[in-house]
């Protein structure tokens, strides 16, 4: 069977865009323990979860690397989020996920605000 040639060149150029996009997805993960190089950075961070924490606020802290304040990274869901409602967060104590959003800094250390469950995949 004959391909005309154009076909040829699209299927190639839709592969090889996949081929090449893929590692640079890959590199956009970093552990928990460097998150603090990616300040201001969108990127995911990965790690296992020491603590969590509800505030008397009703703010919600996912710590990694240890307690507050001597963690490596935290990941913060304000009272107001729907997820902060969430009684299944507890359960993530241990477990290793995935965060995604922008590094900021909160004194000192490197956190991602969370709004949306989406932002948290657990692994």
């Amino acid at each position: 069977m004959k391909m005309p040639l154009a076909s040829l060149v699209l299927t190639t150029l839709i592969f090889g865009s996949w081929l090449i996009a893929s590692p640079t997805r890959a590199e956009n993960v970093v552990p928990d323990s460097e998150a603090a190089q990616h300040v201001g950075q969108a990127i995911s961070v990965e790690g296992t979860i020491t603590k969590v924490f509800k505030s008397k606020n009703g703010n919600t802290f996912l710590n990694f690397g240890g307690n507050y304040p001597d963690v490596t990274f935290v990941v913060w869901i304000p009272e107001d989020a729907p997820e902060a409602a969430d009684p299944g967060l507890v359960s993530l104590q241990g477990k290793k996920v995935k965060v995604s959003g922008t590094i900021q800094l909160y004194r000192g250390k490197p956190e991602i605000k969370v709004s949306t469950k989406e932002q948290i995949v657990v692994e």
